[in-house]
């Protein structure tokens, strides 16, 4: 009984071997502290102010961030530049009344992390049963609009975990790449090393042959400059996530939500 329990324990623990938890991804992407804005829509300011308090309490409990509210203190933040909460009929009786509305969430966020820029849109739904001949009302909105939210901000963490497996993907990546230079560049030197060795050995057996200098230069393909304009450095290559804000908006979100 006791081996079997074993076996079970330790198959168990196999299995979440590949688990992290959310916090883990946060703290590989983002740099604290980090600020949370929302730009609160005239129309509709009671959604905003509920979506910010909700992204705080996410970044504080659910991904152990070091949230501030000064913006020259910042290091990263997650901005919200427009939401929208919107609602439509989703079923009908058979005379056609409206029994099922539908409670969308509409959330566009801008965000700066360790990698730089990127953004990220979010939809989510909820449902709510009204009686037929019955409108929606105010309060069965809002609710179903917090549920939805919630929903959003889910999604969102679940982007944040992928967006830390692809840090950590360019970073194994970039290591490989740097290790690969560096086996090239022994086996450019080791070559011309030997060739050394074998002129000297020459000279000292056979003083009457000439020496040339030009056995010993590098070959060709190697590349040798003294200030270092010939190294190569490679840009990373924007994703389409990146690019979906311009340039003006990626330079500073917060821009626009500032006070």
């Amino acid at each position: 009984m006791r081996f079997f329990m074993a076996v079970l324990v330790s198959l168990l623990l196999s299995a979440c071997g590949g688990y992290k938890p959310a916090p883990v991804y946060a703290n590989e992407v983002f740099e604290n502290p980090v600020i949370i804005k929302v730009k609160l829509d005239p129309e509709d300011p009671s959604a905003g102010v509920y979506l910010q308090d909700t992204i705080a309490q996410l970044a504080v409990n659910r991904l152990n961030l070091v949230v501030t509210k000064n913006v020259n203190e910042a290091k990263n933040y997650i901005v919200v530049n427009s939401y929208a909460i919107n609602t439509s009929p989703a079923n009908t009786d058979e005379n056609g009344n409206v029994i099922r509305y539908s409670v969308n969430a509409a959330i566009k966020f801008a965000i700066k992390d360790k990698m730089g820029f990127w953004s990220k849109n979010i939809v989510t739904n909820e449902y709510v049963n009204v009686p037929a001949q019955t409108a929606l009302g105010s309060a069965e909105k809002e609710k179903a609009a917090k549920v939805a939210i919630n929903k959003a901000l889910d999604s969102f963490v679940v982007a944040v975990m992928e967006r830390s497996k692809k840090f950590k993907a360019e970073k194994v990546e970039a290591m490989k790449n740097e290790k690969s230079a560096e086996s090239v560049e022994v086996a450019k030197v080791e070559p011309v090393a030997v060739a050394a060795t074998e002129s000297v050995e020459d000279i000292s057996v056979d003083t009457t042959t000439p020496v040339n200098s030009e056995e010993i230069t590098p070959v060709e393909s190697e590349n040798i400059t003294i200030d270092g304009s010939g190294s190569e450095t490679t840009e990373p290559i924007p994703t389409k996530e990146d690019q979906i804000f311009n340039a003006e908006d990626l330079q500073d979100p917060l821009a626009q939500t500032r006070e």
